[in-house]
């Protein structure tokens, strides 16, 4: 936004060394003269997760960077487009969204962008805040004032300081000065950037003396502001990495930029800085952490010009991933300036960052071409007769650098924005704008807020293509392949009031009129292209029945011997009179027909997609979302699915016929190549083949597979066989799970050495989406926390899930669910809709429920990507120390551990004997998913510590033993120990004692000492080691086999040294659960032990002498 009333030269203000520590990273743009920049598409009223699933739409279309909208939190609430911050460091969270969403949400829409080979720039508001100021107030919903909470007790805006000792304004400007750097614009609360108030202005540590002064009350449902927190540490650099020290011209000293700790953001270093400084380290965070790539600064004529120079600090060195030859990529921005003398806005704009001399800051910014956007605006009016193209050709701030107004070098072109409205004869400005080299900016309103906010504007509805057609893409992608070659103006003289012809050199034609009325207008104009050249319509006008309702126009043109072609330059009413505003064409020389298909290995083509759609007039229905909505937020492109570990990427091309019968060898195509996420070793060769920035070759591969052009020169002839194919295997299994972005591209033979015409390259793009699903998604759990809206209540509890590689769809929760059910089972549940998590963030869910009982709990999560491919994974021990019940033992969940949570309906006993058909959390004592003796023996020592009776510990024993009686014969005796020894083996649940999945000695131990809970010497099995249990070793004395009764040391034979066992266990006595079992120590004598013991004894021992 911008006041555009006034014309006032840049004031002079003392220029305040912002006290600011900035980051360093990598980065760097190239751009050529004459040539077209991929254009921008600034998409403003949709979601970040709509404009992500549209990339796919936004790279077929051929868009190279995007404009979004502020994406901080707003002073009005979640309903505004964003000018008026509240917070620059919050984005957005889960349940505190902005209107697009969160944090997150905007990071994943900006790294889908990067693969689609699309730059980001945000816009960025170093001019003011919100509205609120210190006369705003809460007046917590009563008529009382002596409750109002003002403004500035709460803290006012985080980082900023509304008020100080000696400065009543603070950070601010006061109300009141109309002088546009100091006026609050629309009603906004002015930044001061030449104040000097040093604070730590997002405080970490409590007690700091620079810590920024803190808010004391909340207001209009926020806390007070500006408190100290340790989160905040991330909302600063690392200056433990060191810093990079380099020469600032603007302000004539040295600067340390430090990094953002991107990999450990909570390293952030605290410092104390002004209101310039946060503005500074708020730029370089932005683009570090969130990833941004430039900006588009708004309101800039209302503040001092020397600011932006502190943010070119900012913005200096700042990404940290280079360009693909090593080069540094440069943060690129672009300025709001509104209209003025080409003087003022030239001012604006710095392009000096010297790549061989990085020690000294530059800047890369840029200025919207506001003098361009009203002279169009005023000069393609409904009304021809006051249309003058002698207004508009030179009107551009692109003339002021080199007295060239075409040909690229500054200023970004627009013809409508989100605060202005477009020109009547809006797609003649569009096509007009497209095929100029330089910068163009399309804009587009998605609408998915709505048709009724007054702000913003309306849009262009076909930006994208869609409901309202495809003529602007058309252009979109003409800028691409025909952008190349220097702009020559070649209108007839004398027709330059109502018709502008112009060339791209060698490349198009571009005719425009701005009549109103029906007709044409015959001309013969000079061209560079070579006598015979066929030049073709492409932007699609000429098929267009509404423009060439009676085939007055020629699909092809033929360059004459002098080089001129007779053209018809078309009005902007159709032969019947209808108004379609279309009175341009655009000729160039015919481009390769390429297509693309994507097969697996038997050369069968990929038959998985994720559709898109074309929307429809009128689907809502009546009293539903308008047309504009669905042409906004649909997806159109197709997604090729591709699961396997790799697939063929095949670029087909066909002879080219031209319209009027002409075989145009040359556009069968010389060569091809090929790029995947715009710029991966896709072929394996060790590296990106081509990197020279600003090549239309960037970030593409060589086809190394399957590699026969269309055109072939053999030294001295074409012998290419018209039809070509390029392919390419590409091994999936080194591209992550999700979208993926290919392009081929075909060049047109143009090579002056083979018989071409020495022309710029001309090519074609045959682009795709793919979606990789080779793997099932994976999820994870983040918390099981008290609801937050209740968070004192820890009975109530939402389930996060994160979705990891960030492919899930859906996700499906199910609390507490046994082991034991099926897939299948499982599966028919989603089905019938059950368990449907909700949406929390864009890559997490959150299932909420409530009387979570005192225990361990599970979550069974089914996660489903849009492919239909899921994943069921289980997640045990999530503990929940809640007020139900008394923990684990309490099955029933009553506060007490009784009889009941033992035996009957839900208790421990049939639970466990359920075989983990059955689940309760309150069992689950070792937190792993499942009931089992594992839980059973834990138990135990709980309920006694938690004071059960004598009767339920009781019982307990009592299910120790019921487990043991393996023949269930209803005891536990030695008759199960041989069923037990019998079965030694694959572990059965039955026989599995000890749960380690086989059956063994380990068992036959278990079932003694955890479940009889005896003595290994107990040898009879009745919980006293005595001379009966000597007894019992004596007369199984050298038996071998599983599950001997007197095998005290369980290693498959009875021999002495379980009678040592015997021995050492002698005056065992079990006692009740929860008591000490009696036992005394291995005796000195055979004084102790009965007396055919003593006997055996002595002469075992004699037996060792001897």
């Amino acid at each position: 936004m911008t006041r555009t009333d006034r014309q006032h030269a840049p004031s002079l203000c003392t220029r305040l060394t912002a006290a600011v520590l900035v980051v360093l990273a990598s980065c760097a743009s190239a751009r050529g003269e004459d040539v077209s920049q991929p254009a921008i598409l600034q998409m403003f009223e949709a979601r970040w997760d709509v404009i992500e699933d549209r990339m796919a739409d936004i790279f077929v279309a051929g868009y190279g960077r995007m404009w979004l909208p502020p994406p901080a939190k707003a002073d009005s609430g979640d309903h505004s487009v964003g000018y008026d911050v509240f917070d620059r460091f919050d984005l957005g969270s889960p349940r505190d969204e902005t209107l697009y969403g969160t944090e997150t949400g905007l990071k994943t829409l900006i790294d889908q962008a990067h693969s689609a080979g699309v730059r980001v720039n945000t816009d960025y508001i170093a001019n003011h805040n919100g509205f609120s100021d210190d006369r705003t107030f809460d007046s917590q919903g009563t008529a009382d004032p002596s409750d109002d909470v003002y403004w500035n007790e709460s803290g006012g805006y985080p980082g900023f300081v509304m008020e100080l000792p000696g400065d009543p304004d603070g950070d601010y400007h006061p109300l009141g000065p109309t002088d546009q750097e100091f006026e609050r614009l629309a009603g906004l609360i002015d930044i001061a950037q030449e104040k000097n108030h040093q604070f730590i202005r997002h405080p970490v540590v409590a007690g700091d003396p620079q810590n920024i002064p803190a808010g004391t009350e909340g207001i209009f449902g926020r806390g007070p502001v500006n408190a100290p927190d340790a989160a905040n540490a991330r909302f600063y650099p690392d200056q433990g990495l060191g810093g990079n020290t380099v020469y600032d011209p603007k302000i004539g000293s040295s600067v340390t930029l430090y990094d953002f700790n991107t990999s450990d953001p909570m390293a952030g270093d605290a410092y104390a800085e002004n209101a310039t400084g946060l503005l500074i380290r708020n730029l370089r965070w932005m683009v570090q952490e969130i990833g941004v790539d430039g900006f588009r600064y708004d309101a800039a004529r209302h503040f001092p010009r020397w600011v932006l120079d502190y943010l070119d600090q900012g913005a200096f060195l700042a990404k940290q991933e280079p360009l693909l030859d090593g080069s540094p990529d440069h943060v690129y921005s672009f300025i709001e300036t509104g209209g003025d003398s080409d003087a003022f806005v030239n001012g604006f704009i710095r392009k000096d960052i010297d790549n061989n001399d990085l020690g000294t800051i530059g800047g890369n910014r840029d200025a919207l071409d506001f003098n361009l956007f009203f002279t169009l605006r005023d000069n393609l009016q409904e009304n021809g007769l006051a249309n003058d193209w002698r207004n508009i050709k030179n009107r551009s701030i692109d003339i002021v650098d080199d007295g060239l107004a075409n040909n690229g070098t500054q200023g970004v072109a627009f013809v409508q924005s989100h605060d202005d409205g477009p020109s009547h004869l809006n797609p003649v400005a569009h096509a007009w704008m497209l095929m100029r080299p330089g910068q163009a900016l399309v804009y587009l309103n998605a609408k998915q807020f709505g048709e009724n906010r007054d702000f913003p504007q309306d849009g262009k509805g076909d930006a994208l293509g869609g409901l309202y057609g495809d003529k602007v893409t058309r252009l979109v992608n003409l800028r691409n392949t025909h952008g190349r070659g220097n702009y020559i103006d070649r209108t007839p003289s004398g027709d330059e009031k109502e018709t502008l012809v112009y060339e791209r050199e060698n490349s198009a034609l571009v005719v425009l009129s701005n009549r109103g009325d029906s007709g044409y207008d015959d001309r013969t104009v000079q061209t560079s292209f070579a006598p015979g050249t066929r030049l073709v319509e492409l932007s699609g006008n000429v098929n267009d029945p509404l423009v060439n309702q009676l085939g007055e126009f020629a699909e092809v043109l033929t360059v004459g011997p002098t080089g001129a072609v007779d053209l018809r330059v078309p009005r902007n009413r159709g032969a019947d009179g209808t108004e379609h505003r279309s009175g341009y064409f655009v000729y160039g020389v015919a481009p390769p027909e390429a297509t693309m298909r994507l097969t697996d290995a038997s050369g069968a083509d990929l038959m998985g997609v994720l559709a898109g759609s074309t929307p429809a007039a009128g689907q809502g229905g009546v009293g539903g979302p308008s047309d504009d909505f669905f042409n906004g937020v649909t997806r159109l492109a197709d997604i090729t699915v591709v699961t396997g570990d790799s697939f063929n990427l095949r670029v087909e091309t066909s002879p080219v016929t031209l319209p009027d019968g002409y075989r145009d060898h040359h556009a069968d195509g010389d060569r091809a190549l090929f790029s995947v996420d715009a710029g991966t070793d896709a072929n394996g060769s060790g590296a990106v083949d081509h990197v020279t920035p600003g090549s239309v070759a960037y970030g593409f591969e060589e086809f190394t597979g399957t590699n026969q052009p269309g055109f072939e020169w053999d030294g001295s002839q074409n012998v290419g066989l018209g039809s070509g194919v390029f392919e390419q295997t590409i091994d999936t299994t080194q591209l992550a799970e999700g979208r993926h972005y290919l392009t081929g591209r075909v060049f047109r033979h143009r090579d002056a050495a083979t018989g071409g015409d020495g022309g710029p390259d001309v090519f074609s793009d045959a682009r795709r989406v793919i979606y990789v699903d080779r793997l099932k998604p994976e999820s994870t759990v983040v918390s099981f926390e008290p609801f937050s809206s209740d968070p004192g209540n820890p009975n109530n509890r939402d389930l996060i899930v994160e979705s990891l590689d960030k492919t899930a769809e859906s996700v499906h929760v199910f609390f507490d669910y046994p082991i034991g059910e099926t897939e299948a089972e499982l599966l028919a549940r989603v089905a019938g809709g059950e368990g449907a998590a909700g949406y929390y963030d864009r890559d997490q869910w959150v299932a909420g429920r409530t009387g979570v009982t005192n225990g361990n709990h599970t979550a069974t999560v089914v996660t489903i990507e849009p492919t239909g491919t899921y994943n069921i994974q289980r997640f045990a021990g999530l503990g929940a120390a809640t007020n139900l019940g008394a923990g684990i033992g309490d099955a029933n969940a009553d506060g007490v551990f009784g009889v009941n949570d033992l035996v009957g309906l839900g208790a421990l006993e049939p639970v466990l004997n359920s075989q983990n058909n059955i689940f309760r959390a309150t069992l689950d004592a070792t937190a792993d998913g499942l009931i089992d003796n594992r839980d059973l023996f834990a138990i135990g020592p709980l309920l006694v510590d938690g004071g059960a009776t004598p009767a339920v510990l009781a019982e307990y024993d009592a299910v120790l033993r019921r487990r043991g009686d393996l023949n269930d014969d209803g005891d536990t005796d030695a008759a199960d120990l041989v069923l037990l020894g019998a079965n030694y083996g694959p572990g059965e649940w039955l026989f599995d004692l000890n749960v380690d999945g086989v059956t063994d000695a380990h068992d036959a131990k278990t079932l003694i000492t955890q479940l009889l809970r005896t003595s290994p010497g107990d040898y009879n099995l009745d919980g006293a080691v005595d001379a009966a249990d000597f007894t019992v070793w004596r007369d199984s004395l050298n038996d071998t086999g599983p599950a001997l009764a007197a095998d005290g040391d369980f290693d498959g034979d009875v021999d002495q040294d379980d009678y040592g066992v015997w021995v050492a266990a002698y005056g065992f006595t079990r006692e009740p659960v929860g008591g000490v079992a009696v036992s005394v120590p291995e005796p000195g004598s055979c004084l102790a032990l009965p007396p055919c013991a003593c006997w055996l004894l002595g002469r075992l021992r004699a037996r060792r002498e001897n």
